[in-house]
């Protein structure tokens, strides 16, 4: 008699157990390092048992690659309020993420710039489906720029507001959006022949100053 079907608790557990070893493997040798057959090697299983679960590497290390969010998340909870203004959301939400983001730029790079970014969003909040008690205590616009992949729409969450206060247009606020952007992967870059933490706060608060020019308005 074959196996019974896996319960979704069990599956989830199978599916984590991949993204934890791909994890570790990422910690160890970088994300570009990472292949199929060391996921598979490290879980104790052949390399066709993992296509049963994602449909590519790309998939398995866009999984592997969000498991980086969790110290941001937590960091959040503590350094983001709700009750703040729209500007000190603004930029406390960026001062966050450059702090988590520059300690592993290759990873975030490849996360929201290379890859097949357009399954971001489904990938995103399947990671979460798996690991929902990394959400705990994250609430409002904060919970749902956390549950958006793509990069361009988390930012625009926290931005249209603020935009919206200096007085900006939808067409001036999605071209600051798309420079905004381009400069952080600018900066992410950057960050990735910097292994001094030092260095890599310098090169947050250099990013954080050009954050606030591009948000002034001149009157």
């Amino acid at each position: 008699m074959g196996r019974a079907k896996y319960t979704e608790e069990e599956r989830a557990a199978i599916v984590a157990s991949f993204i934890n070893a791909a994890r570790e493997l990422m910690d160890e040798s970088g994300i570009d390092a990472v292949s199929i057959r060391k996921v598979a090697n490290k879980v104790g299983c052949s390399s066709a048992m993992l296509y049963l679960y994602f449909t590519d590497l790309d998939e398995l290390l866009t999984l592997a690659a969000v498991s980086y969010l969790e110290d941001y998340c937590k960091d959040l909870v503590l350094k983001v309020d709700e009750e703040e203004d729209v500007e000190s959301t603004y930029y406390r939400t960026w001062e966050v993420f450059c702090r988590h983001t520059f300690r592993h730029p290759r990873v975030f790079e490849r996360l929201f710039f290379e890859g097949d970014t357009s399954r971001l969003d489904e990938l995103v909040k399947e990671y979460y489906s798996i690991y929902p008690r990394q959400l705990n205590n994250i609430s409002g616009s904060v919970l749902k720029m956390v549950l958006s992949g793509d990069l361009a729409t988390r930012n625009m969450s926290v931005l249209e507001p603020y935009a919206q206060k200096l007085g900006y247009s939808q067409d001036e606020t999605s071209l600051l959006n798309d420079i905004t952007l381009s400069y952080f992967r600018t900066c992410l870059e950057r960050a990735e022949s910097l292994e001094d933490e030092k260095d890599r706060a310098t090169l947050r608060e250099e990013f954080m100053r050009g954050l606030r020019f591009l948000t002034h308005r001149s009157t």
